[in-house]
C-alpha cells in the first residue's frame, strides 16, 4: 500500500508530459521487476523491496489505467469499461490464490510476472488518449484515434471541441491553483471519503486475511479452498456489475453495494455472537456465505466507484494530480485498515470487528445519497 502511494505520485506528473502509453510502459516494466525480485531474491529484505516495487507499479497502473479507460470509452459504456479494469484485478487475485494453493511463493511470482509482460506486448496495439493528444495540440492524431474508436458516423469535431471546452486551458492558473478551486476541493473531499469508507468496510482486510478469518470463525470448509471460492464469487459479481453499472448509475450501484455488505457483515456478527464458544459451531457454512456475499457485493460499487469517480470528476488537465491525491488518501486508509486488523480484533473480538465494518457500510449509504454526484453518461473531458 505504501509503495502504491509512491507509484501514483511518480506517475501523476508524467501523465501530461509523456502520455498515457509511456506511463503504462514504465509501470508495467516496474511490475515485471517487482515480481522477478520476489522470485529470485534470497533474503526477506530483498523480497520486501521487490514488493515495494510491485506496489509502485500497482499505484502507477491504477492511476494511468483508470484515466486511460475513462478517456477512451464512449460515455454510454464508460462505466462498463471501468468495471472491466476492476475485473482484471479480481482475475489476477484468482490466478494468484489458485496457483498459490499448491505452489511455492517464487512459482506464484513467476506466473504473475507473465501478466505485466502481456500488458507490455499489448502496447504495440493501444492508441494514445484522445483528450491528451488534444491538450498537447496534436488534433490530427486525436482525430485519427477517435475515428478508429467511434467510427465515421460519430461527431468527432464535437467531441474534440468538448475536450477543449471542459478543460479551458486558457483559463487555467496552473495545476495547483486549479486544484484549490472550491468546486474541485469539494469533489476531492467526496472521492477521498469514498476511498476511506471503502477500506474501512473491511474489504481489503478480508481479502488479505480470508484464510485466517475462516479459521477463526469456525468454518467447516478448508481455509485455502474457501479463499479461492470467495475470489471466484468476486469475479462473477464483477462480471454482472460491469453489465449494470451504466444502467444503475454510480450512486445507486454504490448504495446497493453498501446495503448488501452491511447486511452480510451484520449477519456474520450476529451469527458469531449467537454461536459463542461452541466447538464445532453450528451451521458452520454461514461464515462462508456471509464473506462470499460481502466480497461479491463490494465489486458492485463500493470498490470500483471511487476509482471511476477519481477520473470522471476531474478534467484531463488536472485528472492525474487530483486522482493522485485521492489515491494517496485511499492508500493510507488501506494501510491503516490492514495494520489495525490485529489490534481491533484483540480489542473488539470477532463480533465487534464485523459489527464495526457493518456500521461503516451503513454510514456509506446516506453519504453516497447526499454527497455523490452522478456522472453516468456525462461528458468528462
Amino acid at each position: 500500500m505504501l509503495g502504491s502511494t509512491v507509484g501514483a505520485w511518480v506517475v501523476a506528473p508524467l501523465m501530461m508530459r509523456l502520455g498515457r502509453r509511456a506511463c503504462i510502459l514504465g509501470s508495467g516494466s516496474t511490475a515485471v521487476l517487482g515480481w522477478l525480485g520476489v522470485a529470485l531474491l534470497p533474503e526477506p529484505v530483498g523480497i520486501l523491496v521487490a514488493r515495494g516495487l510491485s506496489g509502485m507499479a500497482a499505484g502507477g497502473l491504477s492511476l494511468v489505467a483508470n484515466s486511460y479507460g475513462i478517456e477512451l470509452a464512449d460515455p454510454e459504456v464508460r462505466g462498463m469499461m471501468a468495471m472491466v479494469l476492476n475485473l482484471g484485478i479480481l482475475l489476477g487475485q484468482v490466478v494468484t490464490v489458485s496457483v498459490g494453493y499448491d505452489a511455492r511463493y517464487f512459482i506464484v511470482a513467476l506466473v504473475d510476472m507473465a501478466l505485466p509482460l502481456a500488458l507490455l506486448l499489448s502496447l504495440f496495439h493501444l492508441p494514445e488518449s484522445p483528450p491528451y493528444l488534444v491538450l498537447k495540440g496534436r488534433e490530427g492524431e486525436a482525430r485519427e484515434v477517435l475515428l478508429d474508436l467511434r467510427g465515421r458516423c460519430a461527431d468527432l469535431e464535437g467531441e474534440i471541441q468538448s475536450y477543449k471546452d471542459l478543460n479551458r486551458t486558457s483559463e487555467s492558473k496552473g495545476v495547483w491553483r486549479d486544484l484549490l478551486r472550491p468546486e474541485v476541493l469539494k469533489d476531492l473531499a467526496v472521492v477521498s471519503t469514498l476511498f476511506i469508507l471503502m477500506y474501512f468496510t473491511g474489504y481489503q482486510v478480508i481479502s488479505a486475511n480470508t484464510s485466517r478469518m475462516f479459521e477463526a470463525a469456525g468454518s467447516s470448509l478448508d481455509d485455502s479452498l474457501a479463499t479461492i471460492i470467495v475470489n471466484v464469487v468476486q469475479v462473477a459479481a464483477a462480471v454482472a456489475a460491469s453489465l449494470l453499472m451504466d444502467r444503475l448509475g454510480r450512486r445507486r450501484s454504490t448504495m446497493l453495494s453498501y446495503g448488501v455488505m452491511c447486511a452480510a457483515l451484520g449477519g456474520l456478527a450476529v451469527y458469531l455472537l449467537a454461536a459463542g464458544e461452541q466447538d464445532p459451531r453450528p451451521l458452520a457454512w454461514v461464515p462462508l456465505v456471509c464473506l462470499m456475499v460481502t466480497q461479491g457485493a463490494v465489486t458492485v460499487g463500493v470498490n470500483p466507484v471511487p476509482f471511476i469517480l477519481s477520473s470522471e470528476y476531474f478534467p484531463t488537465r488536472i485528472r492525474a494530480w487530483a486522482a493522485g491525491i485521492c489515491y494517496t488518501v485511499g492508500n493510507l486508509a488501506g494501510f491503516l485498515a490492514l495494520q489495525l486488523y490485529t489490534p481491533m480484533l484483540e480489542a473488539l473480538g470477532q463480533v465487534g470487528l464485523y459489527a464495526f465494518y457493518s456500521a461503516v457500510c451503513l454510514a456509506g449509504v446516506p453519504f453516497t445519497y447526499f454527497f455523490v454526484r452522478e456522472t453516468t453518461g456525462a461528458k468528462v473531458g
